[in-house]
């Protein structure tokens, strides 16, 4: 019926989904609804990262108080983040110092869901383009 250079590739059973009008059809429905919970989850991550960044950037300077109005929202809206990965990634101790490493860890677990978030992006337009072709072609046969 409709030619998928794009799934050739894949398992058997992915190109016999577009010969079905009605699984074509709940596939386009289900990957639009994916596609906006992604991007809106995307949206919502650099934002997040833009309080996380805000929020280590007032603490390291010395004549701010990150305590105080308006600086404290970035310290309440981002405190359970970063205290979740202290949790995970305690402090690393030597013999007269010690060193944080897990506010680091979390700004690059952020950026690897962004990262993740455009992936998937990809694929969710990928297959919302293959689903149109194939309701496009089925629409397009005469009876």
């Amino acid at each position: 019926m409709v030619n998928f250079e794009i799934f050739n590739n894949l398992n058997p059973w992915v190109s016999s989904i577009y010969k079905n009008e009605l699984t074509v059809s709940i596939l386009h429905t289900i990957s639009v609804f994916l596609l906006n919970g992604v991007s809106y989850l995307y949206i919502f991550v650099k934002f997040y990262k833009v309080l996380c960044y805000s929020k280590m950037t007032f603490e390291w300077l010395p004549m701010i108080n990150p305590y105080v109005w308006p600086f404290s929202v970035f310290h309440v809206l981002t405190g359970p983040y970063f205290a979740f990965w202290s949790r995970i990634l305690p402090t690393i101790k030597f013999e007269r110092s010690s060193v944080e490493i897990s506010g680091i860890i979390a700004l690059e677990s952020l950026n690897s869901l962004i990262y993740f978030c455009v992936k998937a992006t990809n694929m969710l337009i990928v297959i919302l383009e293959e689903a149109e072709k194939a309701l496009v072609t089925e629409l397009e046969l005469p009876d």
